[in-house]
């Protein structure tokens, strides 16, 4: 499977999912667009994909939560490579929360904005170049088994049903978009939300007790991504893509 030519924004491309998306495309020679809000972790993603690909790689520090930065981060690709073939949406974030928390509605807002909002205003930025180039999205979202906190689960689920219920006005353009919905995967997400060692290890080690006995490796939803990425998933749009070792299922 290659790339070569093929214009690819990752957004969380920082660290985690995002991280390991970017290698992959990287080694699949895609020029690449990298976004994240934290400059530290973007550049060395970056300086990391510029070995693998031997290309030059287009980084903007953007918090997707604002628009104008949203906007500025595609309006950078365009310059940049003149077109969007494929976005990868992987920023998101995970807080605990409960319902009788006193800042439950700010952490609602925060939880909301990161995972939901921000993609919806990435989707309404680059549906148009995508349709110049029949490109397609992939959301990444979680299984309703993989985190606790009822607002978490609530992000997740309104990105999936968002997923499938534009696929049908961006199918009209030519364009595809699908969600790709990881189990538990050991990323930085837990720690930067807080969450100590040993909770972060317990939560592990009971994903770990899946039907099939292991922990979703970033190696399983990039491999996934790929493909739906690529021209080999060209009848598929709007639908959600389990990678969860059976988590779901238990």
């Amino acid at each position: 499977m290659s790339f070569i030519n093929k214009v690819v924004l990752v957004t969380g491309a920082g660290s985690g999912i995002g991280e390991a998306i970017c290698l992959h495309f990287a080694k699949l020679s895609a020029r690449l667009s990298l976004v994240d809000k934290d400059a530290g972790n973007l550049k060395k993603t970056a300086e990391i994909c510029e070995k693998l690909s031997r290309a030059k790689v287009l980084t903007t520090v953007a918090d997707l939560r604002i628009d104008t930065q949203v906007k500025e981060a595609v309006e950078n690709t365009k310059k940049q490579f003149g077109k969007i073939d494929v976005v990868i949406n992987c920023a998101g974030i995970y807080k605990p929360a409960s319902i009788f928390d006193a800042n439950l509605i700010e952490v609602y807002d925060d939880i909301l904005s990161s995972n939901l909002r921000s993609i919806v205003s990435m989707t309404n930025c680059v549906a148009e170049e995508l349709a110049k180039t029949n490109g397609n999205i992939i959301n990444v979202s979680s299984v309703s088994g993989a985190f606790k906190c009822a607002l978490y689960k609530a992000s997740a689920g309104a990105l999936d049903h968002f997923t499938a219920s534009v696929a049908l006005e961006l199918a009209s353009k030519g364009v595809r978009i699908n969600s790709i919905a990881p189990g538990v995967v050991k990323t930085s997400i837990l720690a930067n939300a807080g969450v100590d060692q040993e909770e972060r290890e317990a939560l592990w080690n009971e994903a770990s007790s899946s039907p099939l006995n292991k922990l979703v490796k970033t190696e399983d939803v990039v491999e996934l991504a790929a493909f739906l990425a690529s021209d080999k998933a060209k009848a598929m749009t709007g639908c959600t893509y389990p990678v969860d070792a059976g988590l779901a299922l238990a």
